[in-house]
């Protein structure tokens, strides 16, 4: 990358692994305020065969304190002290400052689904990328994590545990997600909302495995799983007969609609709705088939792999050709397993600790905080992801909302603080198990 860097005073122009210059710069640095440029080759490690990005790392020291921006934009210098210089490149560029050990704003960024959407906070993929930041500027979250000493928001090329909203369309059928399994990760649900419009009781629903009932009815799992199957794949011919005329701009006759409801119909008999509530807890773990109902808007954080098998979808699948039926149903698990609880340490008594799940490559509590209070938290080895649910968080001089997110780095320590409100501070908290 070519930078007009002639003028600068106090500045270092480095080639190479931003953090193992960094850590080589700073061992000789004897100034109070220095500034460092690391100009480096980024890949892409979730895009198949891209280009490597040319990107500059700028570290600006003084005294104790380490701000840090990631850019790729060219940079020109202009006759400033090292301070002034990085200042007059974050606003020209409107580069995310990130003061390195203290708290980063998620941004959060909206998917189109054909059943509503997804609000993404950390997802790493070809679909897309999330940021840190905010309003003042934003950086890839990979850029900033292959910068950051110490690993302090995850380790460079891996990505963080995925956070994300699912959030349905109020509309029977079309807001009901695919009925789908797992077989590398994991995934746990929190309920934020239920839409009145859906579900005027308040009680919303998740197809969550199979009705035990049903199951009962035959001689074994063996001969349950090949009756589903066949009620399936029944179903799968009427769906992609509609799907072929629509696609021919015909409706198709009101006894082929009816024929694809009666089975649908028969099709579902066979899987369980379990009904939800705000603030339920459902835990998914691998293989155990499950399908979020129409206008159940829920928080969701699981393993950061992009893979699904569809059992069966009641509109057209727009992201693969076909669903992967028969190898699901061979391999679904036909009830949930036990989910262990994540152990709760000693709290304040102004502080409330419930356990979300504990599976082996994460785990989430939530965390209640009396209104007017605070907690003195530590995160220890890893990060923690911190997604506010209800109430005002008010940490290192910012305050966060419902639905607003948080990474709080390795090591940190600091205040959650809950300013007096109507109602407590109600936020999940995840740590990964690295």
């Amino acid at each position: 990358m070519k930078h007009r860097l002639e003028s600068a005073s106090q500045l270092t122009h480095l080639h190479g692994e931003p953090r193992a210059c960094y850590r080589r710069w700073r061992e000789t640095l004897q100034a109070d305020e220095a500034l460092l440029l690391v100009d480096f080759a980024f890949n892409a490690y979730w895009l198949e065969q891209a280009d490597p990005l040319q990107l500059t790392a700028i570290y600006c020291v003084r005294g104790d304190e380490l701000a840090l921006a990631v850019t790729d934009h060219t940079l020109v210098a202009d006759e400033l002290a090292p301070r002034q210089q990085y200042i007059r490149w974050v606003r020209r560029h409107r580069l995310f400052n990130y003061i390195t050990g203290s708290p980063i704003s998620l941004a959060s960024q909206s998917i189109a689904k054909p059943w509503g959407e997804e609000i993404w906070y950390t997802a790493v993929e070809h679909r897309g990328v999330c940021n840190f930041g905010g309003e003042a500027g934003v950086v890839p979250i990979p850029w900033l994590q292959a910068a950051l000493p110490d690993n302090l928001a995850g380790t460079p090329g891996e990505p963080l545990v995925l956070l994300k909203i699912l959030a349905p369309t109020a509309l029977p059928i079309l807001g009901d997600l695919y009925f789908e399994l797992h077989e590398t990760k994991r995934e746990a649900y929190v309920v934020i909302h239920i839409d009145p419009q859906a579900w005027p009781d308040g009680i919303g629903y998740i197809r969550y495995g199979f009705d035990p009932q049903q199951r009962a009815a035959y001689d074994s799992d063996e001969a349950f799983r090949a009756a589903y199957l066949a009620a399936v794949l029944a179903y799968r011919s009427q769906r992609r007969k509609l799907d072929s005329l629509a696609e021919q701009g015909e409706e198709g006759s009101a006894h082929e609609h009816e024929a694809e409801c009666t089975l649908r119909q028969q099709m579902e008999r066979f899987t369980l709705l379990l009904p939800l509530r705000v603030g339920d807890i459902v835990p998914v773990p691998q293989l155990f088939p499950h399908a979020l109902q129409h206008g159940v808007r829920t928080v969701e954080f699981q393993t950061p792999s992009y893979e699904r098998k569809i059992i069966s979808f009641a509109q057209k699948v727009l992201t693969q050709d076909d669903w992967d039926t028969r190898e699901a149903v061979a391999e679904m698990l036909l009830e949930p397993p036990p989910t262990p609880l994540p152990s709760v340490p000693p709290v304040p008594d102004n502080v409330a600790i419930e356990g979300v799940v504990d599976f082996p490559d994460f785990d989430v509590v939530r965390v209640r905080i009396r209104p007017g209070t605070s907690w003195t938290f530590e995160t220890g080895a890893s990060y923690r992801l911190l997604m506010v649910l209800s109430g005002t968080l008010a940490l290192s001089d910012a305050l966060y909302g419902p639905e607003q997110a948080v990474l709080l780095p390795h090591s940190w320590s600091g205040l959650l603080a809950a300013p007096e409100a109507p109602s407590a501070l109600v936020f999940l908290l995840a740590k990964p198990r690295s």
